[in-house]
């Protein structure tokens, strides 16, 4: 069991006044407008107006909108959930996108997962930028004696220390908000292609398609089997929680909706009663095909176990469309700004899905913020491409804001005024 959790009674009065302000919050009209806007940009009812949220958290700048310097709590759990409920309460006083509360705190299980028995292949340079490495793959040629290597994780769950964690919550909270155990949907995604680069590099990869592509399948394999065991590890554990409400599905999405869990729910939740999230941007590296043949059978295996799904990132889908178009329970899709929003558009109105449009950073991070300039004509380029398909906006991966956070603010201002003239 891991040590015991302490709180000083500075932090314990910290949480309880941000505890205090999401039970208020989540009484307000405004946070139960937010709820039944997003069930019915869900369920695609008519006239469903579009959804806008603004993700901040990447940003570095020091007039950054929720900084280090602003948090008060000492303990380092402490500050991990004072940092993630400031960045609500700014989303949704300041910036005032879609973001609302329900009224309860989460805490993760401690799942510790292991190692696959071989090194990360990611190496990073000391004093190099942040997000720059390249790859030194512990594998090279996918033979017999590499795949003896590894193995799959290790899964263990403490129970104690997430029965430790909830008492402490529930004293810390007590009168305010219940206390819920509640696994991260992040935990759903398993980054297939950014795992198969971490054991064989990128070049390796590409490689590995025609020097063995039998290797190649058998490491996707693996990969898939492995995610596969953490899934139903959660299940048998009953560690699985609905995702169906204030649940950040990833890369933007939020997982609010009525149509889940599965119409014949009884209480234990499933795979089929579940959001999933799935990507593969590392596949622009590789044509259509052979995304096609290497990495979408075993992506699309594991989507199709769960209930709704929604795929992609930064990577452009229209290529692959051919490949993700067929996920039955396909519902919501990335059109990234390498996208063809005109052949997205088109393609979610026939699949009925979501038009989740990430907006092109470059518009927040230029010295100059010019709305008049591009950003209008880009909101209003994806209104018109997104005519007939349900269209929600948002914005992440901003790192940089020139100083001037306020540009979030605006762009919400922007899009919901543009977005009143979209047509779904």
């Amino acid at each position: 069991m891991s040590d015991k959790i302490t709180i000083s009674e500075k932090d314990k009065k910290i949480l309880r006044e941000l505890g205090e302000w999401k039970a208020k919050a989540s009484e307000t009209a405004e946070n139960k407008e937010k709820i039944k806007a997003w069930q019915a940009h869900d369920e695609g009812v008519p006239g469903a107006r579009v959804m806008v949220r603004a993700e901040t958290w990447y940003t570095s700048d020091p007039k950054h909108t929720v900084n280090e310097s602003d948090l008060l709590c000492e303990a380092e759990w402490a500050r991990k959930l004072e940092r993630n409920l400031r960045f609500r309460k700014h989303e949704i006083e300041v910036l005032k996108d879609d973001s609302f509360v329900l009224p309860y705190i989460a805490y993760e299980p401690h799942i510790s997962k292991g190692d696959f028995g071989i090194p990360s292949g990611i190496h990073r340079v000391s004093g190099a930028e942040k997000m720059a490495f390249n790859y030194q793959p512990a594998l090279k040629t996918l033979d017999d004696s590499e795949f003896n290597r590894i193995h799959f994780r290790e899964l263990k769950w403490d129970k104690g220390a997430d029965e430790q964690k909830g008492e402490l919550l529930a004293e810390i909270f007590s009168g305010l908000l219940p206390v819920r155990r509640k696994l991260d949907s992040w935990q759903f995604n398993m980054a297939m292609t950014s795992t198969a680069f971490d054991f064989v590099g990128l070049d390796g990869f590409m490689m590995l398609i025609y020097d063995n592509p039998e290797g190649l399948h058998r490491l996707m394999r693996f990969i898939k089997d492995d995610h596969l065991r953490y899934v139903r590890f959660l299940e048998e554990n009953g560690l699985l929680n609905l995702n169906n409400e204030d649940d950040y599905i990833g890369s933007g999405c939020m997982g609010c909706s009525k149509l889940l869990p599965a119409p014949d729910f009884k209480g234990k939740v499933r795979t089929k009663d579940l959001w999933y999230y799935c990507e593969s941007q590392e596949s622009v590296s590789i044509s259509p095909d052979h995304y096609g043949e290497f990495v979408f059978p075993y992506i699309k295996e594991l989507a199709e176990l769960f209930g709704r799904v929604y795929y992609g990132c930064c990577e452009p889908v229209d290529p692959v469309w051919k490949y993700i178009s067929t996920i039955k329970n396909l519902q919501r899709v990335s059109i990234s700004p390498w996208a063809k929003e005109d052949v997205m558009g088109k393609n979610c109105r026939e699949r009925k899905l979501v038009y989740s449009r990430k907006m092109p950073p470059a518009f927040f991070m230029a010295k100059e913020f010019n709305e008049n300039d591009g950003l209008r004509k880009a909101i209003e380029h994806t209104v018109a491409c997104a005519e007939g398909a349900r269209l929600e906006f948002m914005l992440r991966d901003i790192y940089t804001l020139q100083n001037d956070p306020d540009r979030f603010r605006r762009w919400v201002e922007l899009v919901r005024e543009g977005g009143a003239k979209h047509k779904g």
